[in-house]
């Protein structure tokens, strides 16, 4: 969601679920409270309960989007062509789904 940042924000807070962590901004608008996800961190914690999963350091990845797997590379592949990387130690996360080798 956009806001006009003079019209709709009246403040922003900071949300810190564990002390040790960073935090999480919550943007307080005209329309409600909104969390600002700015680490990956934060969207690992907001969003695994909609299928979000870290595969690998760098990531966190919608698992009800990826297409296949490329057990070859240790990728994952979206509808759009685009890839990520899996650890070894998180193949678990994508063991079910199909796979393919990519050339």
């Amino acid at each position: 969601m956009e806001f006009d940042l003079t019209e709709d924000i009246f403040y922003v807070s900071i949300y810190r679920p564990n002390k040790n962590k960073d935090g999480i901004f919550v943007l307080h608008t005209r329309f409600g409270m909104y969390h600002w996800v700015n680490t990956l961190e934060g969207a690992k914690r907001l969003w695994r309960d909609y299928g979000f999963v870290a595969l690998d350091s760098v990531n966190v990845v919608n698992l009800n989007k990826i297409i296949f797997v490329d057990p070859v590379t240790c990728k994952v592949y979206f509808e759009d062509g685009s890839a990520t990387t899996v650890s070894n130690n998180r193949t678990h996360f994508v063991d079910h789904l199909p796979k393919k080798t990519v050339q």
